[in-house]
């Protein structure tokens, strides 16, 4: 009946809740890595960290570059006040030695220029390239810490609007496939 599927799909909304997903606060960055697992050089993988508002990583958030596992929620985020769509800014950085192609189901995303403010980029896009950098990117963090990787990263800008599960990857299908996606979940506001 019309009364179960409504309340069925409460109950799927509230089981979305997470208490753990908090907003990024004001001016933070989610910085996503693409690249290759520690030891598994030939698996894909995403890594994570956030950066505070003067750029600087978030203690606590870093993982490292991992292939895909369904049960992990790599990014949660909740909708704004009254269930209304968060903007959120992300870095994406390729240190890996080969070029890389960003998608995100659900929603569409718009590339900035480096530093530009919130809401001043392009054309709404579906997938961006992410190239690769210098011959010296062997698809670890440490090394594009340690400036030996010289890479151009990639900023968008992305309108969360839908609450559920869904995924974000390189959208060159060996590469998703070889595990480099991600779990993210949105939830209603708390």
């Amino acid at each position: 009946t019309e009364a179960a599927h409504v309340t069925g799909m409460a109950e799927h909304v509230s089981s979305l809740s997470d208490n753990n997903c908090k907003a990024l606060a004001p001016g933070h960055v989610r910085r996503i890595y693409f690249g290759v697992p520690a030891g598994n050089p030939d698996a894909f993988g995403l890594g994570y960290e956030e950066l505070d508002q003067h750029g600087k990583p978030v203690l606590g958030s870093f993982k490292d570059i991992e292939p895909f596992d369904h049960l992990t929620i790599s990014v949660c985020l909740p909708l704004a006040a009254g269930n209304r769509p968060v903007t959120e800014r992300w870095e994406l950085v390729n240190v890996a030695g080969e070029d890389h192609n960003f998608h995100v189901h659900q929603t569409r995303f718009r590339v900035l220029p480096t530093n530009a403010p919130l809401g001043d980029g392009g054309g709404v896009m579906d997938n961006v390239p992410v190239y690769h950098g210098s011959p010296e990117c062997d698809g670890t963090i440490a090394t594009w810490k340690s400036g030996a990787c010289k890479v151009a990263t990639v900023q968008v800008e992305i309108p969360f609007a839908e609450i559920g599960d869904f995924v974000y990857h390189c959208h060159i299908l060996e590469h998703e496939d070889g595990g480099m996606m991600a779990h993210i979940r949105v939830v209603p506001h708390p």
